[in-house]
């Protein structure tokens, strides 16, 4: 089977497919417009507390309760990702203790049938080499 044929059979995605002009100039603007909106409040924030005091960037705002909010937020964020990572190192830890205690291990191929591909193998290559 041709990698074509395999392409053809697994992959369905019109972005990267032949053709489909609609389609990949309409994903790409979606993905450049989400990214802008993910960048400008990203910039208008650090420039308007961390950068306050740099002139050369252009800040959104200059009002003391931005700059509370955003460190209250600093506090709240810091302590989310502890907790979150802690919860993460538990689970896995839970995780990998249930599955070498508790998940059966069982081979996934024919010990027989692999036994009889080695013969072969040894026996073509004793008479090939």
């Amino acid at each position: 089977m041709e990698k074509k044929d395999v392409m053809k059979q697994y992959v369905t995605d019109k972005y990267f497919s032949k053709g489909h002009w609609w389609t990949k100039i309409w994903q790409t603007i979606v993905a450049i417009v989400a990214w802008i909106c993910v960048a400008v409040p990203v910039y208008w924030t650090i420039s308007s507390t961390l950068l306050a005091n740099n002139p050369r960037f252009i800040h959104a705002w200059k009002y003391e309760e931005g700059k509370t909010l955003f460190y209250f937020f600093d506090r709240f964020f810091i302590f989310a990702f502890i907790l979150i990572a802690i919860i993460v190192i538990i689970s896995t830890i839970h995780n990998n203790h249930r599955v070498k205690q508790h998940i059966s291990k069982e081979r996934q191929y024919d010990e027989e049938r692999l036994d009889v591909r080695k013969r072969r193998l040894n026996n073509f290559y004793t008479q090939r080499f």
